[in-house]
């Protein structure tokens, strides 16, 4: 039995060092913030390419903060990683 728990530990430590977190500035958004009945609220981002990538269940701040920053010209970072690119994992704004 311990030596399946550490098979599984080391097959998920590895997994985990084999992704890459990757980010990139937003050029656009879709906000989703009634969406139908059982589905999560959303914000898609769009990157260069015009690929899109989804934050699911933000808060509504978050929201706010989203539409403000594009808004007022400021920097939306979408942060992903290589084993799920399609889903962010966070979203960061700079003002600069």
């Amino acid at each position: 039995m311990q030596q399946v728990t550490q098979a599984a530990i080391q097959q998920v430590a590895q997994q985990v060092q084999a992704e890459v977190v990757q980010a990139g500035v937003a050029n656009g958004y879709i906000d989703i913030v009634q969406p139908l009945p059982g589905q999560p609220s959303q914000i898609f981002l769009r990157f260069p390419g015009n690929v899109f990538r989804v934050l699911n269940n933000p808060n509504p701040q978050t929201h706010n903060q989203v539409q403000e920053a594009f808004a007022f010209g400021h920097q939306v970072i979408g942060v992903w990683d290589s084993g799920s690119q399609q889903i962010l994992r966070s979203i960061q704004i700079r003002k600069i």
